[in-house]
């Protein structure tokens, strides 16, 4: 059942575990899952949200990725780089970032301190995308491929097929 409030403490959140990018995997990046979860189908119950805070310290980067989802990334703490498409932007606390369907994206942390965000995604959605070799050249050839780190975070782990009925 999900809690209508979810209190901050200094370690994180009240009774939110730190997460890597999938339940159980450790990472440099670490997620908080703070309302709802992902959904098999939107008629589960819960919220229809699920809404997210990641943790970068500084010298890493989040997954670089795409899938058929948008999402919404307001910015919580510290400073980065969001990459979307082939623009960059720093960006920094309560900055807000829209990221359409299939659009490339990776955030980046250069700085000294933590760059935190919260993520919004819809609870029923697909599974990150890796970018193809064309695509990844293609990106290092922009302004942002100063800033792409196409393997400094774990691939998205593909999902086991649902059991026959």
């Amino acid at each position: 059942m999900q809690r209508s409030f979810v209190p901050k403490s200094p370690e994180g959140w009240e009774g939110v575990e730190r997460e890597g990018y999938v339940p159980g995997d450790v990472t440099k990046v670490v997620r908080h899952t703070l309302v709802g979860g992902r959904k098999e189908s939107a008629d589960e119950p819960g919220p229809g949200f699920e809404v997210r805070y990641f943790e970068v310290p500084p010298g890493a980067v989040t997954r670089l990725e795409k899938h058929e989802h948008e999402h919404y990334v307001i910015v919580g703490a510290g400073v980065g780089q969001a990459i979307v498409g082939e623009t960059v932007r720093e960006i920094r606390q309560h900055d807000v970032v829209y990221v359409g369907p299939l659009e490339p994206h990776q955030f980046v942390n250069r700085g000294d301190a933590t760059f935190g965000f919260f993520c919004i995604v819809s609870a029923k959605r697909d599974i990150s995308q890796e970018l193809s070799p064309e695509e990844i050249a293609h990106l290092m050839a922009t302004p942002a491929g100063l800033y792409l780190d196409p393997h400094g975070a774990p691939p998205p782990r593909k999902r086991e097929p649902a059991a026959a009925q």
